[in-house]
């Protein structure tokens, strides 16, 4: 063992700490840390008339494009007109002023604006567009003109409930740039710096331009810096351990080279303690008190195993048990211990603490790391509850939305005991056993017949069946087989199965005001597949035992993992409204997080309900390669897809796939981590609010989901008619 560290319980702080090594850190001081983002970019400022706290004008500013978590937005009121007036760090001489429009018309992109400049205490229109239907970069190009000042004002946008804009930039006169020019930062007091730490940054360099860095320190004179130090050399590389002398205030100054008119920028400088934690990793999604907790702490560069590694969590435990020990791996970029918490704690959350530890090859002190770990599932039942409430009051009319509600509803029974969710579920059941029409499908509340949102609906009466009577099971039943039948052997308006040869489904029917049907949808869809072809067909199998069932659900599997592309990531396929697979932004960018909940669905059903050690090793192998895609791709956050966006709100599935994976197929720190991760974000009120829950029925429909079988794994999908399975 390298290096060593032991938990020493402290009753009376509620804290563990653990120290490692032996080697002491320089005497006196703290670590310290200074970022800024884009310090030096010409607009210093955007101010807007109306704006959303979660679409603020800065967002106009902050060089992100992405839809919606990018945009700048009015609050929804349906204003008449709306503007934002951007101001420069100083006067310069302009040309043109760029405009970002939103991608998605449905996030209000501008139709009629004008542009406006400062001339003294004149403003000047230089540009006025009319009908705007162009989305992402809009030039508005203008003779010349020196000012401090921009307004864009808005007056009409799509659907009109808000007004906004993705991003803006200004362009300066070619006669005004400078083969390469130099910014300096203002001055930043460190405090009492345990060193000076590292630089990092962000740069854009066009091809032929670059951004070089350097710095200079200054003793405290009265709250004020003394006399700087000369400045360092040009840092080669971001990370580069500071050069200048540990003092109380420092400065940096950015070299700009420009090539034509490529023009470089500084996006983001940080200096000081690094971020060393990459990653705490835990053996299980939750601490359960009374039970040892593995957590390993993984660094993102070689640690100093000497010095003094800090680590600290709530643990009321007893002072005088004997300390478990912990230990650095052999290359300095893990350390790994383990810890319980006594039985009968109460606590519901931990905050880990992590400190004073050295990264090797700067030789300079971290900057201290956090992170919530939640403590049993209490607060996860208490959400249920409160989730369920909430769904029985706010009924939805789309089947699959009511559908995930039921299924949590019956799940909150099954968790809680509480009679009213077993009773609101059953009521659920002979609503929809009385909805199917003749011909074997349902209405979806909302236009067209999906297959899809069918499967998701249809998966509460396989949860319910064995809460049924007899009568009921066979009514069930009935019903699913007439559905099986449209699908297989009545198929769409030419007589055509809807299930194609390859394994796929097609989509349903598409439908007058009515609901009667029109015309079918009967290409390729992978979510129908996924819901009715392997959920479905998965859970027929499983309660008749006839083997057709069987294949379709392995057929589906098999169509759609061989769509997987090579990073794990399987595409959005529908065939009719997406030809040829020719538009890759709906085939790969739309709905990613969204297919992937919804194929997991399938999988983990078919899994389940398919008894066969060789059908689910090859379930286990055909999925492996998205689960490790899912891993990577998570929000630092905890959440899955872009913020606030409608293939977030579809997200939540992938938590029941990660936790499948997990309990019955491979157990893996890095999901029950994942998985954690989830779980605080979920409970945080402020981290969850891009996730929308109790304020968009699908996303509280499959965020309930997620929740049930977070609290007990399986809940959703077992095979309940097994001694084994209660």
């Amino acid at each position: 063992m390298r290096g060593k560290a032991i938990f020493y319980f402290a009753a009376f702080l509620a804290m563990a700490t653990v120290r490692a090594g032996s080697a002491q850190p320089k005497a006196g001081g703290e670590p310290w840390q200074w970022k800024e983002m884009r310090p030096f970019h010409l607009i210093a400022e955007a101010k807007a008339s109306s704006e959303d706290s979660l679409w603020p004008a800065s967002h106009l500013i902050d060089g992100d494009t992405s839809e919606p978590m990018g945009l700048w937005q009015t609050k929804r009121n349906s204003p008449r007109e709306a503007s934002v007036e951007l101001s420069l760090r100083e006067p310069k001489k302009l040309d043109n002023v760029r405009i970002f429009h939103q991608k998605e018309p449905r996030y209000y992109r501008s139709l009629d604006y004008t542009i406006s400049v400062k001339v003294g205490d004149e403003w000047k229109e230089v540009a006025a567009v009319r009908d705007n239907r162009k989305s992402g970069w809009r030039d508005h190009p203008f003779p010349p003109v020196t000012t401090d000042r921009v307004r864009i004002r808005i007056t009409r946008s799509e659907y009109g409930y808000r007004m906004g804009l993705n991003e803006i930039e200004v362009h300066v006169a070619d006669d005004e740039k400078a083969a390469s020019f130099s910014r300096c930062s203002a001055p930043h007091y460190c405090g009492n710096p345990a060193d000076m730490g590292v630089i990092e940054w962000e740069a854009a360099t066009p091809p032929g331009t670059s951004v070089r860095l350097r710095t200079r320190t200054a003793p405290d004179a009265a709250g004020k810096p003394s006399e700087w130090s000369p400045w360092s050399d040009y840092y080669e590389r971001s990370g580069n351990a500071i050069l200048s002398p540990r003092r109380p205030w420092i400065q940096y100054e950015a070299l700009f080279e420009c090539h034509e008119e490529k023009v470089p920028s500084l996006e983001s400088v940080r200096l000081g303690a690094p971020d060393v934690v990459r990653e705490a990793r835990t053996k299980n999604y939750v601490i359960q008190p009374g039970e040892e907790s593995l957590f390993t702490l993984i660094f993102n560069r070689p640690m100093d195993t000497r010095s003094d590694l800090a680590v600290t969590l709530p643990c009321p435990g007893d002072s005088h048990k004997m300390p478990p020990k912990g230990e650095w791996d052999q290359d300095a970029m893990s350390w790994q211990t383990s810890v319980s918490l006594p039985p009968g704690e109460q606590a519901d959350e931990a905050i880990l603490n992590v400190s004073g530890a050295r990264a090797k090859d700067a030789n300079v002190i971290m900057w201290p790391h956090q992170e919530r770990m939640p403590v049993g599932k209490g607060r996860l039942t208490t959400y249920l509850r409160d989730l369920c409430d909430w769904m029985m009051i706010h009924p939805s009319q789309a089947i699959f939305v009511e559908g995930y509600n039921e299924r949590t509803i019956l799940g909150a029974y099954e968790i809680l005991g509480d009679e009213r969710c077993l009773a609101q579920a059953r009521r659920w059941m002979n609503q929809l056993l009385a909805t199917q029409k003749p011909k074997g499908y349902w209405g979806t509340g909302y236009g067209d017949v999906y297959f899809a949102d069918t499967g998701s609906a249809l998966g509460l009466l396989v949860n319910i069946y064995r809460y049924a009577g007899p009568e009921d099971q066979q009514r069930i039943l009935a019903a699913l087989r007439t559905y099986f039948r449209l699908l297989l052997e009545e198929g769409d308006s030419k007589g055509r199965s809807f299930l194609h040869e390859d394994g796929s489904l097609g989509v349903g029917f598409s439908t007058d005001k009515e609901g009667n049907i029109k015309g079918d949808i009967s290409a390729s869809y992978t979510i129908s597949t996924a819901l009715t072809g392997a959920e479905i067909a998965a859970a027929m199998y499983y309660i008749t035992g006839e083997e057709k069932f069987k294949k379709i659900a392995m057929d589906s599997l098999r169509w759609i993992f061989a769509t997987l592309r090579e990073d794990g990531q399987i595409p959005y396929i529908l065939d009719d409204w997406n030809p040829g697979r020719k538009n890759k932004q709906e085939l790969w960018e739309a709905w990613p997080y969204d297919t992937s909940a919804y194929v997991g669905e399938g999988v983990v059903a078919a899994w389940t309900y398919i008894d066969d050690p060789a059908a689910r090793r090859a379930i286990e192998q055909m999925v492996k390669p998205h689960i490790e895609w899912l891993l990577r791709t998570q929000n630092p956050d905890g959440s899955w897809a872009k913020p606030f966006s409608h293939d977030q709100l579809r997200s939540h599935g992938v938590v029941n796939l990660l936790l499948w994976y997990h309990q019955d197929v491979s157990p893996d720190d890095r999901i029950a981590t994942a998985l954690r991760k989830y779980i605080a974000c979920l409970l945080d009120p402020d981290r969850s609010r891009a996730l929308r829950v109790k304020d968009d029925g699908i996303a509280t429909s499959l965020v309930g989901r997620a929740v049930v079988d977070l609290i007990r794994p399986g809940t959703d999908c077992r095979r309940w008619k097994d001694k084994d399975h209660p």
